[in-house]
């Protein structure tokens, strides 16, 4: 059996140990090692140990510093025995204290036990020489260590500390670490960046070999083979904890008071039917006792108490068990995660957000204006590092003038925007600057590149961000490659075990390689079995290919089928014999009365398809894709082709000639791109004001939502437009549901609803 490792977070009162301490076991935990938390020398385990700590920790029980030091060397000789047992099962404990705290107080600090030999003899004979593998020592000046106890000791022994002793301590923290070569971390730095340091060191720790084990052949080659090492060889270890369930004669379980008290802080209602998870168990932990459901007949509670609490850091096997034995794909769906992708080109954010079971946000053009430079003094637009020299510095003075004439026409639009506003100007409040910002921005995104660069946050089942990872690496595009190998790297310090397949050979790698091949399969076929559009331009932006039922009456048996003890072919059968009126009555109750556009009909209306091909700009594009109940979503590569309008706003404000300025740079600098063989790349360089062709169905409840929000005025004025003519096709073939789409908006003003907007947004701030 393979040792663990005997970790100890010292330093003064305030300086951040046990912070650091849990962050740490986080890290661990997260590369699937068994870790325990300790506090030494009132070891959680050992009663002994934990009566003597309260003992001197109560105002009520003067002592001396000589009965204070044996006390806790007593109390340190038990609490070791513990921390040895648990490190020869292979567990690494993490302890906060060690002996250099009985030094730096008793010694250093109160200084009235003056023979140092001594002190040490009385620490050697309760150490016994268990002696930490690593002692990380964190240090901060007086002044920030005062700052961060506040009251933290009011009821202790220690309230009445001045900064002089603090100052001692803190001295006296600092020889030791010295004299005993003990690795000082500065504490004072952001939290994340002293977990950093901290981790680096007991990476460097877990990278050593236990010199009680036999030797090998070869070393390993990184940190992480060691952790991979670990997990593999540690076996599940037996700790004497508190009872939490008892299994009585009848067979039934009976939950202790120590059960209780664990489930208090674990879920919501320890007694209820209905009850939801805090943070104390991981996502994961949550996922894996989800999965038990299907074989264990007791309350959930039960099971998380019999099987889950308490052993998931001492068995990192566990939960690898658990998902193995009831279904890897199942237990993906009941676990999820947030993240995060910075400086995301436009052209990679709809890569992102290509699956449908799943949540996004990017940031938005019609808020933000992206004229800023970052940290380097550069635009926010992607360049593909492997562009041939001469290439990518074309391709950079290209963008930069874009990026310049961009920055250039939205300022001085939104200043002709607010000068020729016919709101008075005592209502020239907040709510009247977004709008008027948002109006300039909407007529100006047109010229911003499609390499311009975004964050989006994403929310993901384990399932969804597997599949997401899979559909990033089989991309052409290297920048989705080098983003989808990212996400599986960070994806892994999360959920380790929901993408241990992700990349092996026989699934991930295999997935990866039947998407990427059958891409480029069809790909070449298309290119040699189809001919070229050459056209100039798009004659039709909205096309109804097809749709089904031909006879939206044909949709009445389906609405009546919940309502029924008929098959549907007889339900169907009877229904054709109806007149007309009987099924209008029928379809209009089934319509119901709407009061607002959150009211839908039922699930009968998603049998209705709606088939659609499409022409508009990226940026409308860019708006409508992230809809996520639709069928048959795909789009066609990026283009200059189809050309581009020039908004009237642009015209009015005398900006048209910066506007066709960047589509011509834009032309000019994708055909340069083809021309050197760049042909994915070339699309960064078309602009969100270009038109693209892509397809889409959905079906008719769908269209409920997405015609009548898309619709909705303060909404952007190119997809509104582009929805409208989409409902007046539906209109033509199935008229009563579109006329039961009342909530689509035909004829109401974009800039007084947008400005009604924003105010009611500030009146509901102002109300929190």
């Amino acid at each position: 059996m393979n040792r663990g490792k005997y970790i100890v977070i010292e330093g003064p009162e305030g300086v951040g140990k046990t912070t650091q301490l849990h962050e740490l076991a986080r890290r661990l935990r997260a590369a699937g090692l068994p870790v325990r938390t300790l506090r030494e020398p009132d070891s959680q385990s050992d009663l002994t140990a934990r009566a003597i700590r309260q003992l001197t920790q109560d105002p009520r029980y003067p002592m001396n510093t000589r009965t204070e030091v044996l006390l806790y060397n007593a109390a340190r000789a038990q609490s070791l025995q513990v921390i040895k047992q648990s490190v020869d099962h292979g567990v690494i404990c993490l302890v906060d204290r060690n002996y250099l705290t009985t030094l730096a107080i008793q010694y250093y600090g109160r200084g009235d036990v003056p023979d140092y030999d001594t002190i040490n003899s009385i620490i050697s004979f309760a150490v016994g020489g268990i002696e930490p593998d690593l002692c990380v020592v964190l240090d901060a000046p007086v002044q920030v260590l005062r700052e961060r106890l506040g009251d933290r000791y009011q009821a202790e022994r220690y309230d009445n500390l001045d900064d002089a002793f603090l100052e001692r301590v803190r001295s006296g923290y600092l020889w030791e670490a010295k004299q005993r070569k003990l690795p000082v971390v500065f504490a004072t730095d952001d939290q994340t960046i002293v977990a950093d340091n901290v981790w680096n060191l007991v990476k460097a720790e877990l990278a050593v070999r236990d010199n009680s084990q036999p030797a090998v052949t070869s070393a390993p080659a990184s940190v992480k083979e060691i952790i991979e090492q670990k997990t593999a060889a540690t076996p599940a270890v037996s700790q004497d904890d508190e009872v939490l369930v008892t299994k009585e004669t009848d067979g039934n379980y009976a939950i202790t008071d120590a059960g209780k008290a664990y489930l208090a802080g674990a879920v919501t209602d320890t007694d209820g039917d209905v009850y939801a998870f805090s943070d104390k168990l991981s996502p994961i932990t949550i996922a894996a006792a989800m999965a038990r459901l299907s074989r264990r007949s007791d309350d959930m509670r039960i099971t998380i108490l019999d099987e889950f609490a308490n052993k998931i850091d001492k068995d990192a096997q566990l939960l690898h068990r658990v998902i193995t034995a009831y279904g890897d794909d199942s237990v993906q769906q009941l676990g999820g995660i947030h993240f995060v992708i910075e400086n995301a080109s436009n052209l990679l954010t709809k890569k992102l957000e290509w699956g449908r079971l799943a949540a996004y946000l990017e940031q938005s053009t019609r808020y933000i204006y992206f004229d800023q430079r970052d940290v380097h003094g550069k635009f926010r637009y992607h360049v593909p590092e492997h562009l041939k020299p001469n290439v990518k510095k074309q391709y950079v003075g290209a963008m930069d003038t874009i990026f310049e004439l961009y920055s250039t026409m939205v300022r001085r639009l939104t200043d002709y925007v607010r000068t020729n506003d016919s709101t008075p100007e005592k209502e020239r409040d907040i709510a009247w600057k977004g709008a008027t910002k948002a109006q300039a921005c909407d007529a100006v995104r047109d010229v911003l590149p499609v390499a311009t660069k975004s964050t989006v946050g994403i929310f993901a089942s384990g399932q969804a961000f597997e599949s997401l990872i899979m559909h990033l690496l089989s991309d052409e595009l290297p920048e989705a490659k080098l983003t989808g190998q990212s996400l599986l790297e960070q994806g892994r310090k999360i959920i380790p075990m929901f993408l241990e397949r992700a990349d092996k050979p026989e699934r991930g790698g295999a997935m990866v390689a039947y998407r990427a091949n059958t891409y480029s399969n069809v790909k070449e076929l298309a290119h040699d079995y189809l001919p070229d559009n050459h056209s100039a331009t798009a004659k039709e932006p909205v096309t109804l290919v097809d749709f089904w039922p031909k006879n939206e009456m044909l949709l009445v048996p389906d609405m009546l089928y919940e309502h029924s003890n008929l098959s549907l072919e007889q339900l169907q059968s009877e229904v054709n014999s109806w007149p007309y009126d009987k099924k209008t009555d029928v379809f209009k109750a089934y319509m119901g009365e709407r009061f607002n556009r959150r009211h839908k009909p039922g699930r009968a209306l998603e049998k209705a398809h709606y088939s659609w091909d499409l022409v508009c700009d990226y940026g409308i594009f860019r708006d409508l894709q992230r809809h996520r109940m639709v069928d048959d979503m795909n789009w066609q590569q990026l283009t200059p082709r189809y050309g581009y309008d020039v908004p009237k706003l642009i015209e009015d404000s005398g900006l048209i000639e910066q506007y066709e300025a960047c589509f011509d740079i834009s032309l000019k600098l994708h055909s340069l791109l083809q021309q050197n063989g760049y042909t994915l790349e070339a699309q960064y360089a078309t602009l969100l004001g270009h038109k693209m062709r892509w397809k889409v169905t959905y079906n008719a409840r769908e269209a409920f939502h997405l015609h009548e929000l898309r619709t909705t005025p303060q909404g952007h004025p190119g997809y509104r437009k582009l929805v409208l003519e989409m409902h007046e096709k539906l209109a033509e073939v199935h008229p009563m549901l579109a006329e039961a789409m009342q909530f689509v908006n035909q004829d109401e003003s974009p800039e007084l609803t947008r400005l009604a907007g924003e105010r009611y947004t500030q009146f509901k701030l102002s109300q929190l």
